[in-house]
C-alpha cells in the first residue's frame, strides 16, 4: 500500500502544479493582454500630442526650436512623399514599346505553350509548336537611389530613425537636444 499511496501523492502534485501554471499562464496571458491595450493607448495619444504641437506650431502659438525642427523634418518627409507619388504614378502609367527596327509581330507575344486536350491520359504538346525565339528585350536599369537617410536607433524601443529626429516616432521618446 505506500508504493500506491505515494504514487496517488505524486499525481496529485503533478495535477496540482499543472493547474497552478495553467492558472499562472492565464493571469499572465490576462495581464500581458492589459499591458499591451494600455501601450497602443499611450502610442496613439503621442501621435495625437505630435499632430497637435505640428497644428499649434504651424499657427504660430509655438516657438520652440526643437519643435521647429521636427516641423521641418515631417515637411521635409511629406515632400518626399509627393514626388514618390508622382513617381510612382508615372511608372505605372508607362507602356512597353516596340524597340526601333523589330517586327511587331503579335504572334511572337505568346510565350506559353499550348496543349492540346489530352486523350487517353496523352499530354503532350500541340503538334507543329514551335517556341518563340529568344526576346532581345532587356529590362531597364532601376534609377540611381537617391541618398540614403542617416538613421540612428531609439535607445528605448529600438526604432530606426533619422538622426535629426529630436523625438521617437515610435515611442515617443526624447533623443535630441
Amino acid at each position: 500500500m505506500d508504493i500506491l499511496d505515494r504514487i496517488t501523492k505524486s499525481a496529485a502534485q503533478a495535477i496540482d502544479r499543472a493547474k497552478f501554471e495553467a492558472l499562472k499562464f492565464q493571469k499572465t496571458s490576462q495581464i500581458q493582454g492589459d499591458l499591451n491595450e494600455i501601450k497602443r493607448q499611450l502610442d496613439a495619444k503621442m501621435i495625437e500630442l505630435g499632430q497637435r504641437a505640428y497644428d499649434l506650431y504651424r499657427a504660430n502659438q509655438i516657438q520652440s526650436p526643437s519643435v521647429r525642427e521636427m516641423v521641418e523634418a515631417i515637411d521635409a518627409l511629406r515632400a518626399s512623399v509627393v514626388l514618390k507619388e508622382e513617381e510612382l504614378r508615372e511608372a505605372q502609367i508607362q507602356n512597353y514599346t516596340v524597340p526601333a527596327g523589330a517586327a511587331n509581330d503579335q504572334s511572337q507575344a505568346q510565350s506559353v505553350p499550348i496543349w492540346d486536350e489530352p486523350t487517353s491520359g496523352d499530354q503532350s504538346p500541340a503538334s507543329g509548336y514551335t517556341p518563340p525565339p529568344a526576346s532581345s528585350y532587356a529590362p531597364p536599369t532601376p534609377p540611381a537611389s537617391e541618398t540614403p537617410v542617416a538613421k540612428r536607433q531609439c535607445p528605448t524601443c529600438s526604432f530606426m530613425m533619422p538622426t535629426t529626429a529630436v523625438f521617437c516616432p515610435n515611442c515617443g521618446f526624447r533623443v535630441g537636444p
